[in-house]
């Protein structure tokens, strides 16, 4: 309040995180999570003299940055699906070795072949929800001629199920490197006269 450029730097520095985080989570773009950064940070601006606990500064900055946030998702006439979405979230990878490159397209393989596996409706409804730009509940409720009010349960139980399948070929990968395994430790033919047996 003092006018302090190196306070008000720390602040920013600190907080500018969860007004990322916040935007973010309501699947906004970058630009659209930039806006809404710089849109809080205004208001915060304009509106510090009425912050009468310095102690939930935090709280305060959190509810601005959800309502900017709220704000431009209505300005822009569109839905947001909510909820978790595990399967889909992904971290980058934090450098650009060859190991993690293949490591992510076996990975992506994976998800793909489970995707494959679902049933045209879940693999329809999952895919319009994940185009880039994004598509308004309203916009998939037509084009798939669903109700726009099944499309999140819907898109629940795709998702568990898109779950199940992933963990299932997990646990069968699990299977066969343990059965590799066994057959190169003993031999092929050692191996399959035990089976025999």
């Amino acid at each position: 309040m003092a006018g302090n450029q190196d306070s008000w730097n720390r602040i920013v520095e600190r907080y500018t995180p969860l007004i990322w985080a916040i935007a973010r989570g309501h699947r906004l773009s970058a630009a659209d999570s930039e806006d809404v950064s710089q849109t809080t940070w205004m208001r915060v601006i304009q509106h510090l003299g009425k912050l009468r606990d310095p102690e939930k500064l935090a709280q305060w900055i959190a509810v601005s940055a959800r309502r900017e946030s709220l704000k431009l998702i209505d300005k822009s006439g569109r839905s947001v699906p909510v909820g978790d979405s595990p399967v889909f979230d992904r971290s980058e990878p934090s450098e650009n070795h060859p190991e993690e490159r293949a490591l992510a397209k076996e990975r992506d393989n994976e998800v793909l072949l489970a995707y494959c596996a679902l049933s045209p409706k879940c693999q329809a409804l999952l895919g319009l929800l994940v185009t880039d730009p994004p598509m308004s509940y309203d916009e998939i409720s037509a084009t798939l001629g669903m109700p726009r009010g099944s499309l999140g349960p819907i898109r629940s139980r795709c998702l568990a199920h898109l779950e199940k399948l992933l963990q299932r070929e997990t646990e069968r990968s699990q299977r066969s490197a343990e059965l590799l395994d066994a057959i190169t430790r003993s031999g092929l033919r050692t191996f399959a006269l035990e089976q025999h047996r």
